[in-house]
């Protein structure tokens, strides 16, 4: 009888096992994350391509936001300045990196994170011009080469490129690189561009700091926010405890002020 019961017993402990084992008592498996798309384009130190390869501080940021938690995976979704929109209202992204909340959101279901950076846009004309400094006094009365779909306080941040050109002597470029080359060749007297692109330049080439002349007042000092779609993935709550999180140790300004260095003489 003992052998007989301690068989019995084996048994029951050994099919246990097995129902345990097939309903799932092992550890389980954590989820996926869930994908953020962020969208980004092309502005000054915040995204740009150099030698074929992307950089700025928004590659930076996604990498940061997703070492710090796994709940998330934010992956870069390259749009560009007028299709970001359109892009954020059909749910293609779930939010902009590095915006400003006056770049004509008013009429979006958005809602703005608190604030990542602050960036500035200048006015500059070329040094060889003997009236450079007076140019900047009233910047309106002179032609002016900016980037299309970018916003600018001269014109109270109205992109649209008819409005711009019904008001204003303008000239549009595809980004800054070809606004300061229009400077530099005459094709307008003032060009405005970002603080952060400009010190790139200066690093670059040492040259083009006696190149230039920059007006001592800018077109526009920015905070530079995520903007989120209500529908995003993530809520606003969530994401500003992360940005929350990155600004502790102050890497995310230390990264910015490295990536205007070139601004800092």
């Amino acid at each position: 009888m003992t052998d007989r019961s301690g068989r019995n017993v084996f048994v029951k402990v050994w099919a246990f096992c097995v129902v345990m084992l097939m309903f799932g008592t092992t550890p389980a498996k954590a989820q996926d994350p869930v994908t953020i798309k962020v969208g980004v384009y092309e502005y000054g130190v915040v995204y740009y391509f150099e030698d074929g390869k992307q950089h700025g501080i928004a590659p930076i940021l996604i990498n940061l936001l997703n070492d710090l938690q796994d709940d998330y995976r934010f992956q870069l979704a390259e749009t560009s300045s007028r299709r970001r929109y359109r892009a954020l209202s059909s749910g293609e992204i779930d939010l902009v990196l590095l915006e400003s909340s006056q770049w004509e959101w008013q009429e979006l279901d958005v809602s703005f994170s608190d604030r990542i950076v602050t960036e500035r846009d200048v006015y500059l004309t070329s040094s060889s011009r003997l009236d450079a400094q007076s140019l900047f006094a009233d910047v309106t009365a002179h032609r002016i080469l900016c980037v299309l779909g970018f916003h600018y306080g001269f014109a109270e941040f109205n992109a649209n490129p008819q409005y711009l050109r019904d008001n204003f002597d303008i000239l549009l470029r595809y980004n800054e690189k070809d606004v300061l080359n229009g400077v530099l060749t005459d094709e307008a007297p003032i060009g405005i561009v970002s603080a952060g692109f400009l010190g790139r330049q200066f690093v670059a080439d040492s040259r083009m700091r006696d190149r230039v002349v920059i007006a001592d007042e800018p077109d526009g000092v920015y905070d530079l926010v995520s903007v989120l779609s209500n529908n995003s993935a993530i809520s606003l709550e969530r994401f500003n405890q992360l940005i929350a999180q990155l600004h502790e140790n102050g890497e995310v300004d230390r990264l910015w002020q490295q990536l205007h260095i070139g601004m800092s003489d």
